[in-house]
């Protein structure tokens, strides 16, 4: 992973922005034209935000990069956008306002792992039958020229409790095992730190055992504590001894480990065991890896009467970081991190991304 490049989404304008923003290609302009242009983004975005009871994040009207979200909440992206240089492509990235001034960081990724026949395939690591490149290609939809540049704004409409949900759908190409799936995409006002992805089944997929969304790099945040319904399972526990450069293995944990909300939710989350994570640099004089934030719990969740008695959450673990000799500073942790379930068309599984403690989300001890 390349060197962090604090993200300022949607904080600091560049001239760049600003002249997409306004549907301009790149030009030097004066002063004063700069001046104009920015009242006029200024006025744009203020009537934006009027008409809107929360401060959404959206392409062609908030950002010119595809890059959704709540503002002060969590955020989400797919190629080329993305809250650090290099991310891999075929996943969708995941930012959070931990760093200093409220900006945001890149916190995970989640993957598309669609089984078939047992056959298990991989958003970020299989080549792209379209471009040849590394890793599946991710699209938002779009009608018209948003459906070129994947600026799609998605779908923003009231709800009847007064709040809003934002909704984007995702096109995901075919994967190598026939596979071939959408995502859609939600965001609540008044549930800021979580986005809801429920998945289908195109027509011309084969049939799919299990699509699998997969939180896949737990390491940047140095997981090592999974909370479940009345036990916290340690990764240095779990894989006491381990030493390998590869993942460690498979845990699963089934429906009745997990802790269940007062309405019926069903819950487990992944948090950091260390005091003060941000002084930690696992690879001293550079960036690299340098979880900078707070600390946040991470976490996935189905909602009541949307799941079965098939659900269970399974996580891996890495002792070195991801393709290096490197071991994690503090010992191995959880790296991926899941929710599955047997594939029904349609099923949702929701990922949260928050500053609340697992006591704070009802988590015990």
């Amino acid at each position: 992973m390349a060197s962090r490049a604090a993200l300022t989404y949607p904080g600091s304008v560049t001239k760049f922005k600003v002249q997409h923003a306004l549907g301009a290609s790149p030009q030097p302009a004066s002063e004063e034209g700069w001046m104009n242009r920015l009242l006029i983004l200024g006025l744009l975005l203020a009537a934006s935000a009027m008409a809107s009871g929360a401060d959404w994040v959206r392409p062609g009207l908030s950002t010119n990069q595809p890059v959704w979200g709540l503002r002060g909440g969590l955020l989400w992206a797919v190629a080329p956008a993305g809250f650090r240089g290099g991310e891999p492509r075929g996943l969708i990235r995941l930012g959070y306002p931990v760093l200093a001034g409220a900006r945001y960081d890149l916190i995970n990724f989640i993957a598309v792992e669609p089984v078939v026949h047992g056959r298990r395939g991989f958003s970020e690591l299989e080549r792209s039958q379209l471009d040849g490149r590394g890793g599946k290609r991710i699209w938002a939809e779009g009608t018209g020229e948003m459906a070129v540049t994947n600026a799609a704004r998605g779908n923003l409409r009231k709800l009847p409790d007064g709040g809003e949900q934002l909704e984007v759908g995702l096109r995901v190409e075919k994967f190598d095992n026939g596979a071939r799936v959408r995502l859609v995409l939600q965001q609540r006002s008044e549930r800021p730190d979580e986005i809801a992805l429920s998945v289908f089944q195109e027509p011309d997929s084969a049939p799919l055992d299990y699509c699998i969304l997969t939180a896949t790099m737990g390491n940047m945040a140095r997981t090592r504590l999974l909370r479940l319904k009345d036990e916290v399972v340690s990764s240095l526990r779990v894989y006491q001894g381990y030493q390998g450069k590869d993942f460690a293995p498979h845990r699963t944990y089934p429906l009745s480990r997990l802790r269940r909300t007062a309405d019926g939710r069903v819950l487990a989350a992944v948090t950091n065991d260390e005091d003060n994570p941000a002084s930690v640099f696992p690879f001293a004089g550079t960036e690299l890896w340098h979880y900078a934030g707070c600390k946040v719990t991470q976490y996935w969740a189905r909602e009541a009467g949307t799941f079965g008695e098939d659900l269970q959450v399974v996580v891996n673990g890495r002792y070195a970081y991801w393709r290096s000799a490197r071991p994690i500073p503090g010992g191995i942790a959880f790296e991926n991190f899941e929710m599955q379930q047997r594939f029904r068309d349609g099923q949702t599984f929701i990922f949260g991304i928050t500053r609340r403690t697992p006591q704070e989300l009802g988590f015990t001890p």
